[in-house]
């Protein structure tokens, strides 16, 4: 299998069934929330289940374990108002990456190497925040409810080489078993797997949409909400990946409001400037 990989053909392929799943669902000729027929008639979707099924154990995280994570706003809002950080079904009628309206999930900043700093920086990115602007931060916490939910990590590994041969060696490097001489098909998974996180990622896939227009998010984020709905029917809390508009940026969704709240106290006004 690892002399078969050219991950530039695979990025084109990929990108391809990507745009006939996303023209369907954005023209509802599929539903998001319809599992079977994603998996039973488009490529990407079906290529992303059998991913899952396969491997999805090396990709959980414990929710409780993921520390730090925060909200921000625009704008000096008032240091009392923990509400303002808490998203509601009133303010949930359009779309989001993950999330189509009229379903309520909250987006966290997070860094899994326990660094504040790209954990806001992430934030202020994501809401687009004027770089000579003031903001509000918040910072959050796992609930008891959260506490023993697991979510699905699907930012891939940064540190797979992209050129073919190098690939090729990679993997036979990280999978060979020298006892018995053989290519191991459960390292391999994990790092095939980890791979087509990759591409998932890429820009050419999870790319940024800069643009209030509903018509164009739709279409742009219709992917996404069937994924993050498959994940949440696997009975998953939420899902880690990777930012579009900050390099070294990771954002957590869950699907489920109450799994987090606020920090007490922590809510903060910020200098853009210094994290951007």
């Amino acid at each position: 299998m690892a002399d078969d990989i050219d991950y530039d053909y695979l990025v084109k392929d990929l990108s391809k069934l990507w745009t006939v799943l996303k023209d369907d669902l954005s023209s509802g000729k599929v539903l998001y929330n319809d599992i079977e027929k994603l998996k039973s008639d488009y490529v990407f979707f079906s290529a992303f289940h059998d991913m899952f099924t396969k491997a999805v154990g090396y990709f959980e995280e414990s929710l409780k374990d993921i520390f730090p994570m925060y909200r921000g706003a625009n704008g000096k809002q008032s240091l009392t108002n923990y509400n303002r950080m808490i998203p509601t079904l009133e303010y949930s009628q359009k779309h989001n990456r993950m999330n189509p309206p009229g379903t309520v999930f909250l987006y966290l900043g997070i860094n899994k190497q326990n660094n504040f700093h790209e954990s806001i920086t992430t934030c202020l990115k994501e809401i687009r925040a004027p770089h000579d602007s003031a903001a509000t931060l918040c910072r959050f916490q796992i609930t008891d409810f959260g506490r023993n939910k697991k979510v699905v990590d699907i930012c891939g590994d940064s540190s797979i080489p992209k050129q073919t041969h190098e690939l090729e060696q990679y993997i036979k490097k990280k999978c060979f078993d020298k006892t018995f001489r053989i290519i191991n098909p459960i390292k391999l998974s994990k790092i095939i797997t980890m791979l087509y996180f990759n591409i998932f990622s890429s820009d050419q896939i999870f790319k940024p949409v800069e643009t209030d227009k509903q018509d164009i998010k739709k279409m742009e984020y219709a992917p996404f909400q069937a994924i993050a709905n498959y994940i949440k029917e696997q009975g998953y809390a939420g899902m880690i990946y990777k930012s579009t508009v900050h390099k070294n940026g990771t954002n957590l969704v869950l699907f489920d409001t109450d799994y987090a709240s606020v920090v007490p106290n922590s809510m903060k006004h910020v200098k853009v400037s210094d994290y951007l």
